[in-house]
């Protein structure tokens, strides 16, 4: 009797920790085999250096509810294409806990719009940008303020040409300023012949709540690239 209670006790447990853990490891293990790769700004940041990071791909899996990764982002028929690219040398600050203040803090976001998010015929709607660029000064805050979160505090958007379905833009976000708590940053929207189609600004707050699901991502790859370097080492040992 003892030992089937122990048996129904780690089987539940183990079950629960496959759920839990499951989204993190698929995205791990596919993170070189993504669909839909290919796009207009592809060879243009990929000779810039620039990289998709893995803490995006976990977010993008995570079990933990996010309106953009969540709904939009793993939505079959919302984006054709949604990638976002940090310059390489970034990200492995970001994953050593060795950024600096000093470094040039900026991301790209691709994205193709299905026509399930138009406004207007064929026109992305407004909110669907104003989204992206939220979510992109949302990463770039927090990364800034010393992996802090941050908090909308103001958002200003011109919309200087209609972005339209079915077809490749990129996003471009940086810090402007930084000044205690406050993170300011600018961004613009680019279609394939470098258009400026829409021009953003932000206010963000540092803020002493949420965070977590960023944080439990990047754990999650800080974990498992210490276990990359143990298995490195024990192989050059056993090779001397």
């Amino acid at each position: 009797m003892k030992k089937n209670i122990l048996l129904f006790g780690l089987a539940f447990a183990g079950g629960l920790t496959y759920e839990r853990y499951y989204p993190y490891i698929k995205a791990l293990i596919n993170i070189n085999n993504q669909k839909n790769d290919d796009h207009s700004f592809k060879s243009m940041l990929e000779e810039g250096n620039y990289i998709q990071p893995k803490v995006i791909d976990i977010m993008h899996s995570s079990p933990d509810k996010h309106f953009l990764h969540n709904f939009i982002a793993q939505h079959n028929e919302a984006l054709n294409v949604f990638k976002i690219y940090y310059p390489d040398k970034l990200e492995q600050k970001i994953y050593s806990d060795n950024l600096e203040s000093e470094d040039k803090i900026h991301l790209h976001f691709v994205f193709n719009a299905a026509d399930h998010l138009q406004g207007h015929s064929s026109i992305v709607h407004g909110g669907l940008l104003a989204t992206l660029i939220d979510n992109a000064f949302g990463q770039l805050s927090y990364l800034a303020s010393g992996q802090i979160p941050t908090a909308t505090a103001n958002l200003n958007i011109n919309y200087r040409k209609p972005v339209k379905t079915n077809q490749d833009y990129m996003i471009t976000a940086e810090i402007d300023k930084i000044e205690g708590r406050k993170v300011y940053l600018k961004a613009t929207i680019y279609d394939q012949d470098k258009t400026v189609c829409t021009e953003a600004s932000g206010l963000f707050l540092t803020v002493q709540w949420g965070g977590q699901m960023w944080k439990r991502a990047l754990d999650k790859i800080k974990e498992s690239t210490q276990i990359d370097d143990k298995s490195i080492q024990i192989n050059k040992q056993k090779n001397e």
